[in-house]
């Protein structure tokens, strides 16, 4: 009898009354949030208000700040090169994006920035025998003075891109000197989407931040806490299901996806009309900031009997494209007489390395890219090119 009037253990709730009223208030704050967020998301969409978080943004394109790591060539490069050696080659940058190593002096007596694609960046071949920063090294040599010399090139830029570095990254560096290279990047660009402001996936210059606006609830969480905590692992198994599996490329994945595959028309006139204005708006701005432009033609393998593997390389985009590879060679030869006119009518100097590097293997891994024998040539050149500027 006496068993049936114990009264049961008092629960957790009843032994911490404080922690169960936050607890709670913590429940119904969330709860009320949720639906705020909610009713204002349904309102604002219905009066077709746009949040900040939804707005476009200008694509700077640029090596990751701080990064330090390592890029291999894949096994399709290495396959298409003549030499190129199948190994981590070392990539760094600075706070600001710019590759390392550079002369990082308090008070540099000239300041050089190289503005470009992948044939400034030069990704393979080893970080000190860039020649971006070759060209420094040698002009200290030559000159005596203190030499900062950035490179900024980015794998795929187009001259555009350069604009946008230039205006929000280099201009407030002010340097003494900044040197552009484009060529091939602004001919497929143009061939493809005849215009720099192409809807191009990944080259486009204004895109929407949609990565996580359409996501929702776990898949949300998970995708932000997968780029947040382990994006480099992600990157490595993603490579290696495509490797084991053979997975095939996703469209997104394809820069070009959209429209290759179909024969194009080329105006001729046109797209060199809007490659000399991107010359010329470079010219302009760094003018207007004190600045000394240099332009440079680009060194190529595009003779008039290709070696095998460069012709094979270009008998691949004509059947992608439709433009014969006569027809392209023809486009990429004017492309860097365009360079060389502009140059002249404005006064500018042009280091024209597509007549002093050699067409040779021993130079060009592939069609456009230096090895490390090329690198050394073309730090050769620019800084004897470059030398009488460094006097002033």
């Amino acid at each position: 009898m006496a068993d049936q009037h114990k009264t049961s253990p008092p629960t957790w709730f009843e032994r911490n009354p404080k922690k169960t009223l936050v607890f709670g208030l913590l429940v119904f704050l969330l709860a009320v949030t949720y639906g705020a967020e909610k009713l204002l998301a349904h309102i604002n969409h219905t009066h077709n208000l746009v949040l900040f978080t939804e707005r476009r943004y200008i694509n700077l394109r640029e090596v990751p700040p701080l990064v330090d790591t390592v890029d291999v060539p894949p096994d399709k490069a290495v396959r298409d090169s003549d030499g190129l050696v199948q190994k981590p080659y070392r990539v760094r940058s600075d706070a600001n994006g710019f590759m390392l190593p550079y002369h990082h002096y308090d008070h540099p007596d000239k300041t050089l920035v190289f503005l470009g694609g992948s044939t400034v960046a030069c990704i393979y071949v080893d970080e000190d025998q860039r020649y971006p920063y070759l060209t420094g090294n040698l002009l200290e040599q030559q000159t005596g003075k203190k030499i900062t010399s950035i490179n900024s090139g980015v794998g795929g830029n187009n001259s555009l891109h350069s604009l946008d570095i230039l205006l929000n990254k280099v201009i407030p560096l002010k340097p003494d000197v900044v040197i552009m290279m484009h060529n091939i990047n602004d001919l497929v660009a143009l061939i493809y989407d005849q215009t720099y402001w192409s809807r191009n996936p990944t080259r486009k210059p204004v895109v929407n931040f949609y990565i996580y606006k359409n996501l929702t609830g776990l898949k949300a969480l998970s995708t932000l806490a997968r780029d947040t905590y382990i994006p480099n692992l992600h990157a490595a198994i993603r490579i290696l299901s495509h490797k084991m599996f053979g997975k095939k490329v996703k469209e997104q994945d394809d820069e070009f996806a959209y429209i290759r595959g179909k024969k194009l028309t080329v105006d001729e006139a046109a797209i060199l009309a809007q490659f000399k204005m991107n010359l010329q708006t470079f010219i302009n701005l760094c003018r207007a900031r004190h600045i000394t432009p240099v332009l440079m033609t680009q060194f190529n393998r595009y003779k008039p009997n290709p070696d095998p593997k460069v012709l094979k390389a270009m008998q691949g985009f004509a059947a992608d494209s439709g433009i014969s590879v006569r027809q392209f060679m023809d486009l990429y030869a004017k492309f860097n007489q365009a360079i060389r006119e502009v140059g002249q009518a404005n006064g500018v100097l042009v280091i024209d390395l597509a007549a002093l590097i050699p067409q040779d293997s021993k130079y060009l891994y592939d069609v456009v890219h230096l090895n490390t024998r090329g690198s050394q040539l073309a730090a050769a050149v620019i800084s004897e090119r470059l030398r009488p500027l460094m006097a002033r």
